[in-house]
């Protein structure tokens, strides 16, 4: 990587106080040999990595900004195709990152360069590394080598041990103002103001998961389908919410697959008994989910303060229960006969 004196060419908003510290260790060549990006789901973490991993092997001497996303380094590395940035996270049938995909991730990582650049690694969601795999990791962060960089993002870092958290550098990434989310929407996404309006809501200060929203309309209509499943759960009439489950799971799904789909709706039910907390407490215009606000509306009636934390007591322990290895569809009508 030639030397840099020059801004961050990179597409995220919020978090400054992180970019401003990663602008600077490339400017002084200060680079840590491992870090991990901490924070909430779809916050942008990922992104953030990538293109951590494209300014360190952009080749352009004097560009304004870091990826210039112009040399033959950047275009690689856009495609996906560099061959000094490796990617491993869990396979979506697995329910672990295993040993055998970091051996082969940390061999890649220490062959030579072919371009003299930095090689860098990046894990994808490492509270998933089985405990092999992170004694596999370990042995690495312990012995580092020069350039080469291992970032590890993680949703939940307290899963991770004490002996990875040493070795690394802890970068956290905080929720973002739905107001600077609305603007990137609009500014960079060419988002209509009543998409930005709603996504921003209901991103919950996660960008990524705005942006998603917007670019993936078969994400966004699954993540309505989980909502709307949530009302089905309002129901008084529980041969009612046993079918809002059954509509989730299907008869079909198993292993993995289940258990995803299974967390996919406790997080989505969640964050609605958040907002049914928040119309209780009249703060309705700081719900996450305006589109549901009138049936959401309807129910509350149903609950008081003490029922609802009951209820997102409940929410937790679910899944804790598919983190134990708990049958989905259990764990899912564990929920429903709560309500």
């Amino acid at each position: 990587m030639k030397t840099h004196k020059n801004k961050l060419n990179w597409p995220i908003v919020g978090n400054s106080h992180i970019f401003d510290f990663l602008e600077k260790s490339l400017a002084n060549k200060k680079v840590a040999g491992s870090y991990i990006f901490t924070g909430p789901a779809n916050i942008g973490k990922t992104t953030a990595a990538y293109f951590f991993a494209r300014s360190l092997v952009c080749e352009a001497e004097g560009a304004p900004a870091l990826p210039c996303g112009q040399c033959p380094a950047c275009l690689a590395a856009a495609k996906g195709i560099h061959s000094d940035i490796y990617l491993i996270k869990k396979p979506a049938d697995k329910k672990n990152i295993s040993i055998d995909q970091v051996r082969d991730f940390i061999r890649s990582l220490s062959l030579s360069s072919f371009l003299n650049s930095y090689k860098i690694g990046i894990i994808k969601g490492a509270e998933n590394l089985s405990e092999g795999a992170v004694n596999a990791l370990l042995k690495t962060l312990e012995e580092p080598k020069i350039k080469v960089v291992i970032i590890l993002t993680a949703a939940d870092i307290d899963v991770l041990p004490k002996t990875i958290l040493s070795r690394s550098q802890i970068l956290n990434f905080s929720p973002v103002k739905s107001a600077a989310i609305y603007d990137d929407l609009i500014k960079n996404y060419q988002a209509q103001r009543s998409q930005a309006k709603n996504f921003s809501r209901l991103a919950a200060g996660r960008p990524a998961l705005a942006i998603k929203f917007l670019q993936n309309r078969e994400y966004y209509e699954d993540y309505q389908r989980l909502a709307r499943s949530f009302i089905g759960l309002l129901s008084p009439d529980i041969n009612s919410r046993f079918s809002a489950i059954e509509n989730i799971i299907g008869k079909e799904a198993s292993g993995q697959e289940a258990v995803k789909l299974a967390l996919g709706a406790l997080q989505v039910w969640q964050n609605l008994a958040r907002d049914l907390m928040l119309l209780d407490l009249n703060l309705a215009d700081l719900a996450q989910h305006e589109a549901f606000a009138e049936e959401l509306s309807a129910a509350k009636g149903r609950f008081n303060l003490k029922s609802l934390l009951s209820l997102i007591n409940v929410l937790k322990q679910s899944r804790d229960y598919l983190a134990a290895n708990v049958n989905p569809r259990l764990a899912l009508e564990n929920v429903a006969v709560s309500f």
